[in-house]
């Protein structure tokens, strides 16, 4: 089973979306019609408390208004960071039987030295017993 995990970027103070959320989105939808993974997790929170909204509810939205279907979209909509992206996303993705975890994020997020989405996947996959679950990215290259 293929699960696709797409990471958020911090809302703008008014509850739209960046620059990088939407291109992190254009991916997301361009991948779904492409190879349609079994399930998508959009994975924020709420990490810009101005803006009062949690990142994969926008996410959401934009991927239902996109043609995504309601029943493969995963909320994980807890995370402030990187790191809890990983942390709460990978007990969903082990619990919903995947084989394949593909990253979705922006190179310049991927290309990262310090937390970077990657070794943090892999380190949570591992603490939750799916160190077997094969881990692939996308981005704009």
């Amino acid at each position: 089973m293929k699960i696709f995990v797409l990471l958020g970027n911090r809302m703008k103070d008014d509850g739209s979306l960046s620059d990088l959320m939407k291109l992190r989105l254009e991916l997301a939808v361009k991948y779904y019609f492409e190879n349609k993974p079994d399930y998508v997790i959009v994975s924020g929170g709420i990490a810009n408390p101005v803006a009062g909204v949690a990142e994969a509810d926008k996410m959401e939205e934009y991927l239902l208004a996109s043609g995504v279907p309601t029943e493969v979209i995963i909320k994980e909509d807890k995370s402030l960071t990187t790191k809890q992206n990983a942390e709460f996303s990978c007990p969903k993705a082990k619990e919903l039987g995947a084989d394949t975890l593909v990253l979705c994020t922006s190179k310049e997020h991927m290309n990262r030295w310090y937390l970077n989405p990657v070794r943090l996947f892999k380190r949570y996959l591992k603490k939750y017993g799916a160190a077997d679950i094969k881990l692939e990215t996308y981005t704009n290259d």
